[in-house]
């Protein structure tokens, strides 16, 4: 694949994936599973965590919180990298409590023939407002 057709798959890949985002773990777990490698790892708050643990600690995150993806602000792609900036509406399930959180995540991608398409190899991620994953 051409770099401007892989780009253009990375963004397509993204934008799809960010408007089905919002309807819970499950949701997300599908998308997930769309979007990453079997052997990929994602760098969370300074921690690498295998698919697995990643998996693991957003399905905390969501027993804990509502998460609601909001804007894209910035999308860079170049070849097989992509950085993203973008805002998360947070709810704190057992107060009530809302706040937004901005999100970095600097990623690179694994071109495969259709239809797996492009898929993340490793990210790195961090955001305003860390969420906690034992938050009661």
């Amino acid at each position: 694949m051409s770099n401007t057709k892989l780009e253009q798959a990375i963004k397509n890949r993204l934008e799809t994936g960010f408007k089905n985002w919002n309807g819970g773990y499950d949701c997300w777990l599908d998308w997930c599973n769309t979007l990453y490698e079997p052997d990929s790892h994602y760098n969370v708050y300074g921690k690498r965590l295998t698919l697995q643990e990643y998996k693991d600690m957003m399905k905390k995150f969501f027993e804990n919180y509502d998460i609601k993806m909001g804007e894209f602000y910035n999308m860079i792609i170049q070849d097989d990298w992509c950085a993203i900036r973008y805002k998360t509406y947070i709810i704190e399930k057992s107060t009530g409590k809302e706040f937004e959180q901005m999100s970095f995540e600097f990623v690179n991608f694994k071109d495969n023939p259709e239809p797996i398409g492009v898929r993340v190899v490793e990210g790195w991620a961090t955001s305003t407002n860390p969420l906690s994953e034992d938050k009661q």
